[in-house]
């Protein structure tokens, strides 16, 4: 992951960056992220628990999407644009064009090594603050980190790993066994 760093960049900077960068560019309220192309297993891994939360959710009032749609995190002095690898949108979520504003449900990031400080530090802090309700840092090695919000804060909810099964804290009846996923 390429940090640009030395320069606040203005949304239509990071904008232009963008639409000419062949990866994942995303803005941290003035900095910008750039990844390249992910993995095979990242994106095995990726696929099959998207499969897992497409199944689950068809007929439902929510929707998984992934690293493909861009989700906007905003308040009056703060812009985040991130492209979560996987995450749940539900009924009334608002958008901007092909963008949401509202926040996701739940979030699935797939850790690489050159990602891993962004998603468990600076995604996590803002994932926090704009209240996506379970946030899940997903290892490539076959651990899932579950944080759940409680009282406005993050909580280790729980740690999935072997033949665990995952549960969501959002909606119970959301199971993942990880040896369908690893």
């Amino acid at each position: 992951m390429d940090i640009i760093k030395g320069y606040i960049y203005s949304e239509e900077e990071f904008e232009e960056i963008q639409k000419n960068f062949n990866g994942k560019a995303e803005f941290d309220n003035g900095s910008i992220f750039l990844t390249s192309s992910t993995s095979i297993e990242h994106n095995r891994i990726k696929r099959k628990i998207l499969a897992k939360l497409d199944s689950f959710f068809n007929g439902s009032k929510c929707e998984p999407f992934d690293e493909q749609i861009e989700v906007i995190f905003q308040n009056k002095d703060e812009l985040y644009k991130y492209k979560p690898d996987i995450f749940v949108m539900c009924e009334n979520a608002t958008r901007k064009g092909e963008s949401f504003t509202s926040v996701p449900k739940i979030i699935f990031e797939v850790v690489s090594k050159s990602t891993a400080s962004h998603d468990y530090i600076t995604k996590l802090a803002v994932y926090q603050k704009f209240k996506v309700e379970e946030y899940n840092i997903v290892e490539q090695s076959g651990k899932i980190i579950q944080y759940s919000l409680v009282d406005n804060q993050y909580i280790i909810a729980d740690v999935y790993k072997n033949d665990d099964e995952y549960v969501s804290t959002v909606f119970n009846d959301l199971k993942i066994s990880l040896n369908e996923i690893y």
